[in-house]
């Protein structure tokens, strides 16, 4: 997602000289291309993410768009208060870029692993979060982002995921992304553990159960008339590489319940039981009940099946 991300960036920032990408000293190997051919519209400031944020606000204040790139909790934990502050009470044109959502680092262990940011970063004043699920969202969501203004949060994964879409969609606020469509209910999930949710939607239809599944890019814009048919239709499944406190799942139970939509829910999220685990991706989602499973137990408990 990282490489589809900055690719794309570059080839907006080349049409609008108004766009600055900003690192916090990361990003070797897959930002030399843009320094180099951008050198005018990229800055590296150093491991300071509490300056970064605040240099990125100042500029954004003088009509840029900035993009601030860093790797799992660094440009959102580390610098929480300057970004509630210096870009979100000051609504400035900022998109905060974090790479290794979930366990993408994992064996660099816990501070390195991204599973409480949905949940500090959308409850912050006029910030769009944003998660895609693959390299093909990533780039439709990146050029959306950089044609807006808003402040921004872009949550991606690492590097390798594959890509559920194989045609671009549309992209916008409050829009899902459909990737299969059933009768008996619906999974929805954000970013690359989208491979569970399909591989869960197989298993449940060799059970007679053919089930929706969708992308939900934008966790702070959730699409109510999808969100309608589908508690009609049957339960509804979330799941995240993030914690269940604050995350997608508690977001779309937050909107059902603010709009009044009865429906039956179901919430898979990392279960964060050993916080001193180091291992690849895999193995952590699968140590922390992000897994086919868990979504099938859920799913057929709701049905009644």
């Amino acid at each position: 997602m990282r490489d589809a991300f900055v690719e794309t960036l570059l080839e907006e920032a080349k049409k609008d000289e108004n766009i600055i990408l900003i690192t916090g000293d990361l990003g070797f190997g897959v930002l030399d291309k843009f320094q180099r051919e951008l050198p005018n519209q990229f800055i590296n400031s150093g491991v300071n993410e509490q300056a970064m944020m605040g240099m990125a606000a100042g500029i954004a204040s003088t009509g840029k768009r900035v993009f601030v790139y860093s790797i799992g909790n660094f440009p959102t934990l580390r610098c929480l208060e300057q970004i509630r502050n210096d870009i979100c009470l000051m609504n400035n044109s900022v998109v905060v870029v974090s790479v290794g959502a979930g366990y993408a680092y994992g064996p660099q262990g816990y501070t390195h692993h991204a599973l409480e940011d949905i949940a500090v970063m959308r409850a912050l004043p006029n910030l769009e979060v944003v998660v895609p699920a693959d390299p093909l969202e990533t780039k439709l969501v990146t050029k959306f982002l950089a044609g807006t203004k808003s402040p921004s949060y872009l949550r991606l994964g690492k590097s390798n995921e594959q890509n559920f879409n194989q045609i671009e969609v549309l992209i916008s606020p409050g829009r899902f992304n459909e990737l299969i469509s059933g009768e008996s209910g619906t999974i929805l999930f954000v970013g690359s553990i989208g491979k569970i949710a399909l591989n869960a939607a197989g298993e449940l239809l060799k059970n007679g159960l053919s089930v929706s599944v969708a992308s939900v890019p934008f966790l702070t814009s959730l699409d109510k008339e999808y969100l309608v048919r589908a508690s009609l239709m049957g339960p509804i499944i979330t799941i995240e590489e993030h914690s269940r406190r604050g995350g997608f799942g508690s977001a779309v139970l937050e909107f059902l319940n603010a709009e009044k939509i009865s429906a039956s829910l179901g919430i898979v999220a990392a279960e964060q039981r050993d916080l001193s685990q180091i291992g690849d991706q895999e193995f952590l989602r699968g140590q922390n009940s992000l897994y086919e499973k868990k979504i099938i137990e859920k799913f057929k408990a709701l049905k009644g099946a």
